[in-house]
């Protein structure tokens, strides 16, 4: 289970979407306070509709896969089927995934101590390992203050784990009083798309992620040779792609048409709902196919346990990360971990309501 997890996350479509946006623009807002928590830069995502997922089809999925002739071949089966969802409130998203100053200052401020540095470490990378999977395990020595690779203050902080993203979700709101928290995977998709219809917030080509992500490419491959095997992208050359190894400091490539910055790459962002590999069914499986193209999902927010929560409480991850080919930074696509573990190429951002606030309790 955990090795599939594992290859799952680090290997991880034309998308017929239709959108509709209340009137209202984003816009970018700084919370007032000189510290670095407070200073979240928040982009208002005003409410709207749009069509999750990815459009099931034959001909769609072989499109993708002529798109992407040098990445791993592609498994679309956890985003469908395309659905139509409603956010409806307005709400503001961190322009950017939070950085390791910003989660050291939440540290300082509470003496709070993530499941790795509680636990047994998280998950580092290993290079030396000659299968690909075993370069990615978890070790004491990995924790958000020493990942195994050099990150600026700038950087996403990364081997938190979903409990650690709620914790500080809970400190940043009574700093701002305002509630703070994790977004849901139907907002994270809203947000990312920023009213597109196509694979990446960016358009359909694999090639323009160098502009707009950080994802496996020439300098990982360089640096590290067969990392990028089962994650490639079209160029491999070390002077080609987006010039980053590890983890690049934010806002270090073009921010979506909403003003937020890597939500494809970088590293894996957490979300409130639990995991299900079937969650759009579960949803559409009282509504007829006839009236599927009509019917609009609100709001949603999964939290059922199913099956697969026997073995741990498993939480939805978005984006992709470095370890990434850009097809599995496509802004449909969805993966999981358990709440409590953590990785080197995972972290987060964070939504802040917007009033009137909503009643939902945070999932726990």
């Amino acid at each position: 289970m955990k090795r599939w997890v594992v290859a799952l996350l680090i290997t991880a479509s034309l998308v017929d979407i239709s959108v509709t946006i209340a009137d209202e623009s984003p816009r970018s807002e700084t919370a007032n306070s000189e510290s670095h928590a407070n200073l979240v830069h928040w982009i208002r995502i005003p409410a709207g509709t749009y069509r999750r997922g990815f459009a099931s089809n034959d001909r769609n999925e072989n499109r993708f896969h002529f798109d992407h002739p040098y990445s791993n071949r592609q498994n679309f089966k956890f985003e469908k089927p395309a659905h139509q969802v409603e956010i409806s409130h307005a709400f503001e998203i961190a322009e950017t995934e939070i950085t390791v100053a910003q989660f050291r200052e939440f540290v300082t401020a509470t003496g709070y101590q993530t499941d790795a540095e509680r636990g047994d470490g998280a998950l580092g990378f290993f290079p030396d390992q000659d299968d690909y999977v075993d370069r990615f395990q978890t070790a004491s020595e990995i924790t958000w203050r020493k990942p195994g690779f050099e990150q600026s203050d700038r950087c996403p902080v990364v081997a938190v784990s979903w409990n650690d993203a709620q914790a500080f979700c809970r400190w940043l709101s009574e700093q701002q009083g305002v509630r703070c928290r994790l977004p849901t995977e139907a907002e994270w998709e809203y947000a990312c798309r920023g009213g597109t219809q196509t694979w990446y917030s960016w358009g359909d080509q694999p090639d323009d992620a160098y502009r707009f992500a950080n994802v496996a490419d020439g300098a990982l491959e360089t640096a590290y040779p067969n990392t990028t095997r089962y994650a490639r992208a079209v160029n491999l050359n070390a002077d080609q792609g987006d010039g980053h190894v590890f983890t690049a400091p934010v806002k270090t490539f073009e921010a979506n048409s909403w003003g937020l910055y890597d939500m494809h790459g970088n590293v894996w962002e957490w979300c409130q709902d639990r995991w299900a590999e079937d969650t759009y069914d579960r949803y559409l499986r009282d509504i007829s196919r006839r009236d599927r193209a009509d019917f609009v999902l609100k709001d949603p927010l999964f939290e059922e346990k199913t099956d697969l929560h026997q073995y741990g409480d498993w939480r939805v991850l978005r984006g992709g990360a470095w370890t990434c080919t850009p097809a599995v930074t496509r802004a449909s696509n969805r993966t999981f971990a358990e709440k409590s573990g953590a990785s080197v190429y995972t972290g987060f951002r964070v939504v802040r309501e917007v009033a009137p606030a909503t009643s939902r309790k945070d999932a726990s």
